[in-house]
């Protein structure tokens, strides 16, 4: 997850910086994090196409010469996907913030709390596609890309982690990897399977097909619980909600 803070005051940039890499190590989510002291400076850079692999900009309101809500209007001129949060010392701007679609305001000082739920929101949104999960495998700690995974498929302790690339044997309980993955586009469907949402390609009776092919069992005990959760991820996803991209 790629973050810029645009932000005048040293100690509120140095702040927020130390906020994301703590969340950065909380959440196992990698990243690069630079600092503009200007909009000038941030729309320089912007319009010389070196922002474009930003995911969020936290974006303070008052600074000097092209201010936050001047330079959010710009950015929005020709983005409309990045996420924008303002830092300010007031809300007095709530309307200007509606206007560029702004998904939150951070009053400062900000507590990580508060900076906290602004990146489990912006998780969701990414679902996956900026987190991952580490496992060792032949004496080796491998990185697999939660939106890489497919679906995961379990043989007592040993796991086999089926991704785009290729599968990973590790050895660890389902149950426990079923923790590490925290994402909602994670679907138990059986004791031995994980199966990764947007890669199933349609339902059948007793199994979800699978893009790739495969065919993964649904547990009968509870049936139309399974097939519920894939439909409501399904509602959510393609009414804009979270989804893998």
């Amino acid at each position: 997850m790629n973050i810029v803070i645009c932000e005048d005051v040293e100690k509120d940039a140095e702040l927020l910086h130390l906020y994301i890499e703590r969340y950065y190590e909380e959440v196992n989510c990698s990243g690069k994090i630079t600092v503009y002291k200007s909009g000038d400076e941030l729309l320089n850079d912007f319009a010389n196409k070196r922002t474009d692999d930003v995911n969020i900009i936290f974006l303070d309101i008052f600074m000097p010469g092209t201010d936050g809500i001047d330079t959010a209007r710009k950015i929005r001129e020709t983005d409309k996907k990045m996420i924008i949060v303002f830092t300010t010392t007031s809300k007095d701007h709530g309307l200007d913030g509606y206007s560029v679609n702004a998904l939150q305001y951070l009053v400062k000082p900000v507590n990580y709390h508060d900076l906290k739920s602004v990146f489990d929101n912006c998780m969701e949104r990414f679902a996956g596609s900026l987190r991952f999960i580490e496992v060792l495998s032949d004496r080796l700690t491998i990185r697999a890309y939660l939106k890489d995974i497919i679906y995961i498929e379990s043989f007592g302790d040993s796991l086999h982690i089926h991704t785009v690339n290729g599968t990973i044997k590790t050895f660890l309980p389902i149950s426990e990897m079923e923790k590490q993955l925290g994402s909602k586009t994670f679907l138990r469907t059986h004791r031995s399977f994980i199966v990764n949402i947007p890669y199933i390609k349609d339902v059948a009776e007793s199994d979800f097909i699978l893009t790739n092919g495969a065919l993964i069992p649904i547990r009968r005990n509870d049936k139309m619980t399974v097939k519920q959760a894939y439909m409501d991820y399904v509602f959510t996803y393609t009414r804009g909600g979270p989804g893998m991209n």
